[in-house]
């Protein structure tokens, strides 16, 4: 209850602080124009750089924050970019409210490695989950070289730029927005039930060769009947373990304007999720239920301390607090996959919630019982703090030089997480039953296993993770700008800049730098053609002293063809411009140290005449990388702007890239006999190449306005080269194939009888029974082993084919907007234990299983034979199990009414909107049971409604 209470003093006090900050700042008579409209055609490119975007050489995508907000169960923006920006990927994570932010991609994947793209934020990196949804005012998209160049040896894979909300001269408004919705899980597996179950284990025992059933007729009549739950249980764990809803708020306030000499925005939100577990109410010393606070403020502000001279400070604070059962721990931290393991592994006919003497259930090998897991062991807090600062100073120099203006930017960033928590062990009470010779129950007799223990704090020490968690970002920028026009429309801007940035995290060896010397100049000739080149002399703490530094050049042209005569009076063309770009950019994110030998602890060795043991030494285990280098890309493309009939926006890139010094291991081409591990080499070439788009289309008729829009990216990748191990066939070889290519064999049905296997290729995973998967013999040497690995399906990585589609319209303030997302050949791997793969080593059974394969079924059946043994031959990776990740969803749904200005201005409100938002609302797609984008054993994704008000004053 105090945590609680210290959150509202807290909160009240932020909001008491911004009432008196903006009070004092709007006092400030306004005689500077507003600028928001310059602003609005700007593009910005990073490190405090930003260019007209009709003259820009750049291949860039754009969304405005206030798109993004219509995701109303997203704490960050992550999980409101799917489907919004060409070019860039999006893909949901199942997880816990604090960890489920969505993989990013920019134009899919390039490297056999790390394909982790750059943020900046306000001119610097950050991770993207330090910045609330609500303060964003702009995500940009840097895809080409001509953008990516100047980021060095960080932008080959993509940037991502991240401007926040600022005020306005000659103004004073506030903002205001609420919401309260509910979440439920978007797609949970159905299991078998009891009897079901019992029928399930039985036909797998007698197909793995067995006369006598495990659950007899009588077990089977109780089961069904259910006239003895305690002793004959029937427990839908998922149903037990998940409740249908729970409660989620959002609350955001904005205060933004300006005065004579300053502007500013400031702003404070707070959300809240509830988990959806039950059970964790069973203690009256604790609530173990999942649970997320995030409280957030940020403060821009922006002062013209003379004519000349702009200082402006970014401040931004967020407090996370996470809550969750204390079985959630382990070597997962703070995952709930423990949880969910034994949840979905936990099969209906194995224990009861609680047992007849109402103790918690379980057996000697049914031990932990998720329903205790949940409320019987306890909880732990979790809490991150997390500051944010940049302070940049900006000079004109025109009275030195006309067009010169100077800048310098710092920035400090500090994250800490730290924990608290009590955890406690339960008993349990295992049944043994008692029938007679005719299997009839007759009686039964407890055992009470484990302890009921008291609450007692962490040993974090001995535990597996520490106390306190903290990383630290500082960075220093300086940069000199020229700026002039001269002639008739023409344009030339330069600039140079240096800088140089530090991250330390907790932990050894965690600290690395960069180091960085960039320039760009763009030309513009007569408003119709425009050159642009940029360089930067880019180095890493992470390369090898003497070699830590690379150069990365970049050329781009535009023309704007609407500017040519042969164009200015079309009626048709409103905007035409041609761009390409070629270029070079990096990636240094590697294992630190690679240029020295690794050594490690050798398990026992022996030594002199005797031959005397000890039981540990020091060795070498991997030779040191000589020359490393980071990856190079070299990056082409090719696009072209339009706007047509005044109402119609495209954007088409065409672009291909080449990879090169990509590490990779040196197994392929060095004998084991060495005894050791050879170093990486710098030998991985990957080729990348495509075509994003998007399109905007907007019209009105009369007080009906509508739009339709959307993005295309399509990636595909080749490995080029990777030093692979000699390969006898083709077919096995990874290089030619896309990255995250799968590989397996491929199945052609299931063995009939004994006499289809005799007359078939020996299979050599193990022995095989009639029902188990045939797979074809590549090579036609009569044998199905590692010789008989083929590619199959599409690449785990990353779908060729993304896409997403917006529509929208309104009319006389009400209205809706749709967004709709979908991905297209991509792969997904069907092999979660008991959902998908069934019944081995005393797991569970899903209702996917229902075709499985029996001598009755076996024309028809699409499923391997059940099997209550581990079965090394059904479940190699093959075909049968690597399914179309493919899927069509409404990630989100806004219904929306705006009050008249009429209405709202009879309680002082300058405009007022309601609205109801719905996020995954349903999903196309051939996966069964779970999400097709979080196929394993996760907390689930999910589904929400909100209601919700916002108005403005």
């Amino acid at each position: 209850m105090n945590r609680y209470i210290r959150k509202h003093v807290l909160f009240g006090i932020l909001v008491t602080i911004s009432g008196l900050l903006t009070q004092g700042m709007v006092a400030q008579d306004v005689e500077q124009a507003d600028s928001s409209q310059v602003e609005a055609k700007l593009i910005d490119v990073g490190f405090g750089y930003k260019q007209n975007l009709n003259e820009s050489t750049r291949a860039t995508s754009t969304v405005a924050g206030e798109q993004l907000q219509k995701n109303s169960k997203a704490f960050t923006a992550q999980n409101a970019l799917y489907g919004q920006l060409a070019g860039l990927m999006a893909l949901e994570n199942g997880g816990e409210p604090w960890s489920r932010d969505a993989s990013l991609m920019i134009r899919g994947t390039h490297t056999l490695n790390y394909n982790n793209i750059l943020v900046i934020v306000d001119g610097f990196e950050r991770d993207l989950s330090s910045i609330a949804m609500d303060d964003i005012e702009t995500v940009t998209v840097l895809k080409d070289a001509a953008s990516l160049a100047i980021y060095g040896n960080r932008g080959a894979n993509g940037v991502l730029v991240v401007t926040t909300k600022r005020g306005d001269y000659n103004s004073f408004n506030v903002d205001l927005e609420y919401q309260r919705g509910v979440i439920q899980p978007f797609r949970l597996p159905e299991f078998y039930n009891a009897h079901d179950y019992a029928q399930a284990v039985n036909q797998a025992n007698r197909l793995d060769g067995n006369a006598e059933d495990i659950y007899t007729a009588v077990d089977l009549d109780y089961f069904k009947n259910g006239s003895e739950p305690k002793l004959y249980p029937n427990v839908d764990w998922v149903d037990h373990a998940f409740r249908q809803a729970a409660p989620t708020n959002k609350f955001n306030s904005r205060f933004y304007g300006g005065g004579k000499s300053v502007r500013y925005n400031v702003s404070i939100g707070y959300q809240s999720e509830e988990g959806l577990f039950n059970y964790t109410e069973e203690d009256d010393r604790y609530n173990s239920q999942l649970r997320y606070d995030l409280f957030n403020i940020r403060a821009n502000v922006d002062i013209d301390l003379t004519k000349t001279t702009l200082f402006s400070v970014g401040l931004g604070a967020s407090l996370a607090d996470m809550t969750y059962p204390g079985m959630s721990n382990g070597n997962t931290g703070t995952s709930v996959y423990p949880i969910m393991n034994k949840v979905y592994n936990t099969p209906s006919a194995a224990i009861p919630v609680r047992s007849v003497n109402g103790y918690w259930g379980g057996t000697n090998l049914y031990n932990q019982n998720p329903a205790a897991m949940l409320g019987g062991t306890g909880y732990r807090n979790d809490f991150r703090r997390e500051l944010i600062t940049n302070f940049n100073l900006k000079q004109d120099l025109s009275e030195l030089v006309d067009g010169l203006s100077a800048g310098v930017s710092l920035a400090v960033d500090n994250s800490a997480t730290y924990y608290e928590g009590k955890t406690k062990s339960y008993e349990y009470e295992a049944v043994t039953l008692i029938h007679d010779v005719n299997d009839n129950l007759i009686n039964y007799t407890t055992e009470v296993l484990g302890y009921e223990g008291d609450l007692i704090d962490y040993d974090y020490k001995n535990g597996n993770f520490n106390e306190l968690w903290q990383n630290r970002r500082s960075a220093f920028r300086a940069n000199l700008d020229y700026e002039s026009d001269w002639g008739q429309n023409n344009t030339i801007f330069a600039s140079t800049f240096y800088s140089q940035d530090m991250y330390t995290a907790s932990g050894a060896n965690h600290t690395f730098y960069h180091q960085d010397m960039a320039g760009v100049v763009n030309l513009g000739f007569n408003d119709k053609y425009f050159v642009s080149a940029s360089a930067s002399y880019s180095g890493s703490s992470r390369l090898e002293e003497g070699s830590r530094f690379a150069f990365y050049p970049s050329v781009s042209a535009a023309w704007v063809l609407s500017n040519e005569d042969f164009l200015s009076g079309s009626k048709i063309v409103d905007f035409m411009k041609l761009r390409a770009s070629w270029g070079l950019a990096g990636n240094d994110v590697m294992e630190l140290y690679l240029y020295e030998s690794k050594y490690g602890t050798t398990s026992r060795y022996w030594f002199g005449d005797n031959y005397a043991q000890t039981d540990k030494g020091l060795r070498q285990y991997q030779l040191a990388t000589e020359d490393l280098k980071p990856e190079t890309a070299t990056i082409s493309n090719v696009g072209i702007d339009m706007q047509l009939f005044n109402a119609l926006s495209v954007s088409v890139d065409g672009f291909y890239e080449e990879r090169s010094d990509i590490l990779v291991d040196a197994f392929g081409g060095v004998s084991g006999v060495i005894g050791i591990n050879p170093s990486m080499q710098n030998a991985g070439i990957v080729k990348n190449m495509g075509v994003d788009a998007s399109l905007d289309f907007h019209h009105n008729l009369g007080d009906f306005n509508y739009h339709i829009g959307g993005n295309i990216t399509y990636a595909k990748s080749e490995v080029v080269e990777k030093l692979e191990a000699y390969k006898p066939h083709d077919y096995m070889k990874q290089t030619g194939h896309a990255v995250g290519q799968y590989f397996g064999y491929e199945a052609i049905g299931f063995f009939k009888d004994d006499a289809d296997i005799a007359a078939s290729p020996e299979q050599l995973f193990s022995q095989v029974r009639p029902g188990d998967i045939k797979y074809k013999d590549q090579n036609g040497d009569n044998v199905i082993d590692e010789f008989d690995v083929t590619s199959i399906a599409n690449s785990w990585k990353n779908p060729d084919l993304y896409f997403g589609i917006n529509i929208g319209f309104e009319y006389k303030g009400f209205g809706a907007n749709a967004l709709f997302q979908g991905i297209m050949n991509q792969s997904v791997n069907l092999n979660t234990t008991s959902v998908y793969r069934p019944l081995a080593n005393n797991t569970n059974i899903s209702e996917f299983s229902r075709n499985s394969w029996t001598p009755e079924t076996h024309e028809t059946a699409t499923l391997p034979r059940l099997s209550l043994l581990a079965n090394p031959n059904n479940s190699q990776t093959s075909d049968l199990w690597i399914v179309k990740g493919d899927y069509f969803k409404l990630r989100n749904l806004e219904v929306f009414y705006n009050i008249p200005e009429k209405i709202s201005a009879l309680a002082k409100l300058s405009k007022a909107k309601v609205f109801v938002r719905g996020t995954n609302l349903f999903s196309v797609d051939n996966i069964e049971m779970l999400d097709a984008e979080a196929t394993g054993m996760t907390y689930p994704t999910l589904q929400s409604y909100h209601l919700g008000l916002s108005v403005s004053f």
